[in-house]
């Protein structure tokens, strides 16, 4: 009997049952009386129309409401009518099942399953019942009980770990690193691809020779003792002799923090360096002890008094040479920094969008003394060691994704630690522009230990024959206990619905693939992967282009350089031939051009009045100035708090160029070499 037979005669066996009153219909809150000329013209344009999928639900309704009545239906095609119902619910299932499933599977899966078919549809008690109990069973026989035992390699060996404690800018990265320039075969896992760059090239020019690999770029050097990479680019299944982990109280973040749990869990190394925060020291202990390891405590303090300058500060009347002022988004650096400059200070400008090219430079002009001051984002706040005099906080908020929010106390510290440099500032300076006695309160007060850990998806629930988003969202609603709370999966299920969307055939595994490449997630970005995964899958490698693009603006600089991201992490994710030369060569351009905007042309990144164009103070909360404002409404255009407008943001990208075979401009920045656009070779 095939499906179809099948579920035509579950449903005749449940219409008999029903019928008869051994079934039970549920109550409906309100009754609605429905005439028997209704149902049938209802049931009649049921029958008779093409695309009946948005009638299904109602039609069941009607049919066993009316079944349950007893009300006459010998003058309608009863045979007709099931045959037809039975092939919608057909359908519906086809549409959402995974290939080896059938209907005879969910029918058989419990005693009684069936009987839910009368108020919903089959496609609906897959999903929720057979996918999600069948789903779960699967997992919990896959993982094991503790997530120790994930990492058997580590479980093998004897390790011992070394806990550098203390706060931001108290030397704990730097006497490990000491340590690790010594390996024969080391690690550096770094939180930001920045400082994996930054310690390779401290490494090389004290001839310890360092490799470096992060999510956008890879340099592999002959003879290499140590590679310095991201922490999520940890080689789990390889050996080391001496390992650093830096900002290890990184743990307990809910979208990376996985990686770390994993590198502290499964790094098969015999000696650990682990440095962090004072709040993550007790539950990574608590990590070490239940792997059977052992460790010891190093507590460092700051070689620079750190102090807190009360009173509010004041931008125009207070600011002085080695000053870093601190905002939380790329437009409000971007105004800022026009705001100083147009006012004649040399400013260096650093944001988390900003390439790593980009960042360098302006962080040594900065060092250097081309620059007085910085005007940065959070960016600052981890790993980067610069020559400052004082942190200013310019704002007592952020928005953090969701929704703005107070600053809280880690945050405040991470960011304020970064004042001061032994030799330079011995006294390094924190102050705020608003709130400051909350800023003080903050800086002071002691942060609580951390209370729980992130873990991250095991690779072989992947496999499992179910839908990946399924997979997912049932593994992330399991509880579990201890210490532990799984990985927040929202951006690799939104990435898997848009992928299936294109491409509804791919295995799990491929799809993991390539939810799990790190990327922008701006909307020109991501259609950008889709392109990618789209000809990658039905096209070959050879259909990979060079992403080419005619930049005229900082916004559209950057995007090119995420484009360019991009393009580096999916060749290497499925290993295809990519024109690395060309790469480091148009990333270097991009990077200049960047560069060069934020140091002659910032002033155009000013905020302005949307309706005259007047020039507005970097933090006015108007999109409109006074006079404007005062104007009646229907003269004066949009306005409202959160909506400044900034010179140059609006975005131009450029219509395809005629006869580019990839459909995009080629990058205009370059001389022409006619390489530009061009497929990968094969």
């Amino acid at each position: 009997m095939n499906d179809e037979q099948l579920l035509t005669d579950v449903y005749s066996r449940l219409f008999e049952a029903v019928a008869k009153g051994k079934i039970s219909l549920p109550k409906r809150k309100k009754k609605k009386a429905v005439s028997a000329d209704d149902v049938r013209n209802r049931v009649w344009i049921y029958l008779n129309s093409k695309n009946v999928s948005q009638l299904q639900d109602d039609m069941r309704n009607i049919i066993f409401r009316q079944i349950a009545r007893k009300s006459d239906f010998e003058d309608l095609d009863t045979g007709r009518l099931l045959a037809r119902f039975a092939q919608e619910e057909l359908r519906g299932f086809n549409e959402v099942k995974t290939a080896k499933v059938t209907v005879s599977d969910v029918l058989h899966f419990y005693k009684g399953i069936d009987r839910e078919l009368i108020t919903q549809s089959l496609s609906h008690v897959y999903r929720e019942k057979f996918v999600g109990q069948k789903t779960k069973q699967e997992i919990v026989a896959l993982m094991p009980a503790n997530p120790i035992d994930a990492y058997p390699g580590a479980r093998a060996l004897k390790r011992h770990f070394i806990l550098h404690v203390g706060a931001t800018n108290t030397g704990k990265t730097y006497q490990s690193l000491q340590r690790l320039k010594e390996a024969r075969h080391g690690v550096y896992l770094s939180p930001l691809r920045l400082l994996a760059l930054e310690v390779q090239e401290r490494f090389l020019m004290d001839n310890v020779m360092c490799s470096m690999t992060t999510g956008e770029e890879e340099d592999i050097v002959k003879d290499a003792t140590v590679m310095s990479c991201t922490v999520e680019k940890l080689r789990i299944e390889e050996v080391f002799d001496v390992a650093v982990v830096d900002e290890c109280q990184m743990i307990k973040d809910r979208d990376r923090g996985y990686a770390w749990t994993r590198a502290i869990l499964g790094i098969m190394c015999p000696e650990v360096h682990l440095c962090m925060a004072p709040e993550a020291e007790d539950i990574i202990i608590r990590m070490i002890e239940e792997c059977g390891d052992t460790y010891e405590v190093v507590r460092h303090e700051r070689d620079t008094e750190l102090k807190f300058e009360r009173g509010q500060f004041d931008v125009e009347r207070d600011l002085k040479k080695g000053d870093a002022l601190i905002v939380f988004s790329k437009r409000k650096v971007l105004a800022l920094a026009s705001y100083l400059q147009e006012q004649g200070v040399k400013v260096s400008v650093i944001y988390g969008a900003l390439p790593y090219q980009s960042r360098k430079e302006q962080v040594r002009m900065f060092i250097n003394g081309e620059t007085d001051i910085v005007v940065a984002t959070d960016a600052i706040g981890m790993g980067m060691n610069l020559p400052i005099r004082r942190i200013v906080l310019m704002e007592a908020e952020k928005f953090d994704g969701l929704d703005f929010r107070d600053l809280e106390g880690p945050e405040v510290k991470q960011i304020g630690g970064r004042a001061g440099r032994k030799g330079m500032y011995d006294v390094g300076f924190v102050a705020a522009a608003e709130e400051p006695e909350r800023i003080e309160s903050l800086l002071r007060e002691k942060t609580p230990p951390i209370e729980c850990i992130n873990l991250g998806v095991p690779d072989d629930i992947i496999k499992i024959d179910q839908r990946l988003d399924d997979i997912l969202l049932t593994w992330n609603a399991l509880p579990v206990s201890g210490i532990y709370v799984r990985s927040d999966v929202t951006r690799e299920v939104n990435l898997y619905r848009k992928l299936r969307e294109r491409l509804p055939e791919l295995s799990n595994e491929d799809y993991y693939q390539c939810i799990t490449i790190p990327f922008a997630e701006t909307p020109e970005v991501t259609g950008q992967w889709l392109t990618y995964c789209t000809c990658y899958f039905t096209k070959g490698e050879d259909s990979l282009w060079f992403p080419a693009r005619d930049p005229r603006n900082l916004d559209e600089y950057e995007s090119y350089y995420k484009i360019l991201d991009l393009y580096y992490q999916f060749c290497t994710r499925f290993n295809l031939p990519f024109e690395q030369e060309l790469l480091a060569e148009t990333k270097s351009e991009v990077a200049k051009e960047i560069c060069d905007i934020l140091v002659d042309n910032l002033k155009k990144y000013g905020k302005v009045c949307r309706r005259c164009g007047k020039a507005l103070a970097w933090n006015h909360p108007y999109n409109l100035c006074e006079t404007c404002h005062a104007l009646p409404a229907p003269l004066r255009g949009i306005g409202g708090k959160h909506m400044s407008t900034w010179r140059g943001e609006q975005s131009r990208i450029p219509a395809p160029a005629k006869g580019h075979s990839s459909g995009r401009q080629p990058y205009a920045g370059r001389s022409s070499s006619g390489r530009r656009g061009h497929r990968n070779k094969t």
